[in-house]
């Protein structure tokens, strides 16, 4: 199957599975097709460049389309969206062969002749210079700047007059939702808001976190350079960051010998804040597919008693795999909603001396990694997460012990998600109180956006 026909199948799923990742996709396909390097790196530069421009891609089509983009089938679409991002993004791709072999890559005979004649027609329609050629005055609603290298002028007008609407520009030039764009830019100003917008829009740096119990650093960038993968220390003691694909990092023989985690530099900060000791009772709820689970375990030498709860069996299943590679055996696996409190407390009566709920979340901090997830970003999915994340930590209070911590994570930077949920949680059982908080944002070259606290119950009176 050819590499675009792959990218084609992934996007359609991605576009119409909830909860379906595109980099688990990437990965699945990548092995069974058993794709060499270079085509893994193809595949990953086409699903992922579709998906951070899509609303972008979306607003070319629908100046170029004859018919509503509502109209055109879901196949045609993608493989729509697919050559526009080739024309536009991908220097070392000739146009001729972003045309061709994205229409043959179609298999419905009506829909390649569709698409031919759209993607031919930008491709005449559209000029590109390079940024240093831009000599200006060109109407903000037919321009676009490409990776700070390029200048796209487009004969119609494509986007929304900046003067007019300010964050409904922003958003199709940066290709988010307009709602998230108003909402940032009210908390966070206008200057920072376009630094995120422009972070989500490039490949996100890779971090690995050393497996400790293992091996230490200095020998995992020596063993990871033998096998050919560009990296160099990461910002924190236990990073690596490689310039690679994930999908060639996970293809290495460091990773399966279970020396490194694949793992963001912000989420890495979660697990070192409940620094669990050897005897220590731990839960981690929603854990699969377990990045911090096992964080856990090597912080307290594999000699800690951890239960890793979550309802989703299937990704339960790759945390099990992650142990298993890792050499881990101080995490316990289960299967249960962690909402249900008294399901949990049946396996381990005792309360427990330190609590971790990675919660369910928007994503909203970690877009340049998840790019499908800005299709979810609506109100109404917002309000059913924030309901979901209270009852979570109803389970999470309920099951810490008088001393212990329980540490609150999300990658989210929506305050009803992260601060507000805090508030909530502190006023509904003043048993427990903040010991700290941190928000993250995404920044150019740096680790994802992110929220965590850590809280502690207070002992009794007199303890």
């Amino acid at each position: 199957m050819s590499v675009r026909r792959i990218a084609l199948e992934i996007l359609f799923e991605v576009h119409r599975r909830l909860g379906v990742f595109a980099q688990d996709r990437v990965g699945a396909a990548s092995r069974r097709e058993r794709l060499n390097r270079r085509d893994r790196r193809f595949l990953t530069e086409l699903v992922f460049g579709v998906l951070r421009h899509e609303g972008t891609l979306d607003c070319i089509l629908a100046a170029f389309c004859r018919v509503p983009l509502a109209e055109v089938g879901p196949r045609a679409l993608e493989a729509l969206r697919l050559g526009v991002y080739q024309l536009l993004h991908l220097d070392g791709v000739p146009p001729f062969a972003a045309v061709s072999e994205t229409v043959e890559a179609v298999r419905d005979a009506r829909a390649k002749s569709f698409v031919n004649g759209v993607l031919r027609a930008i491709d005449r329609g559209v000029r590109r210079v390079p940024i240093g050629q831009d000599r200006g005055g060109a109407s903000p609603r037919k321009r676009l700047e490409i990776g700070g290298r390029k200048v796209c002028f487009f004969p119609l007008e494509v986007f929304a007059d900046p003067a007019a609407d300010e964050a409904l520009h922003l958003a199709q030039l940066h290709s988010h939702p307009v709602e998230l764009v108003r909402r940032w830019t009210a908390r966070h100003g206008a200057a920072a808001t376009r630094a995120i917008l422009e972070r989500n829009q490039q490949p996100p740096p890779l971090f690995a976190r050393v497996n400790r119990l293992r091996t230490t650093r200095d020998a995992l960038l020596e063993r990871l350079r033998a096998e050919g993968l560009k990296c160099g220390e990461g910002s924190r003691q236990e990073s690596v960051r490689v310039l690679a694909p994930p999908t060639e990092l996970v293809a290495s023989r460091a990773f399966a010998e279970g020396l490194l985690t694949v793992q963001d530099e912000t989420a890495m900060g979660v697990a070192p804040r409940l620094a669990p000791e050897a005897g220590q009772l731990v839960l981690d709820l929603c854990a699969a597919p377990g990045g911090k689970a096992t964080h856990l375990a090597e912080l307290s030498g594999d000699a800690a008693t951890i239960l890793a709860v979550d309802k989703d069996e299937e990704r339960l299943e790759r945390l099990r795999d992650g142990l298993a590679r890792l050499g881990l055996k101080s995490v316990s696996c289960m299967a249960a909603d962690a909402t249900d409190e008294a399901a949990i407390k049946a396996v381990t009566p005792a309360p427990y001396d330190r609590v971790l709920l990675d919660a369910p979340c928007s994503n909203s901090g970690v877009l340049a990694r998840r790019p499908e997830a800005k299709a979810r970003l609506t109100s109404g999915h917002l309000a059913e997460l924030v309901a979901l994340q209270k009852k979570l930590l109803a389970t999470a209070a309920g099951r810490l012990h008088p001393g212990g911590l329980l540490a609150y994570s999300t990658c989210s930077l929506e305050p009803e998600e992260n601060q507000d949920q805090v508030i909530a949680l502190l006023a509904a059982h003043p048993e427990l109180e903040l010991v700290a908080e941190q928000e993250t944002l995404p920044v150019q070259g740096g680790g994802d956006g992110g929220y965590v606290a850590l809280l502690r119950r207070k002992p009794p009176p007199g303890d």
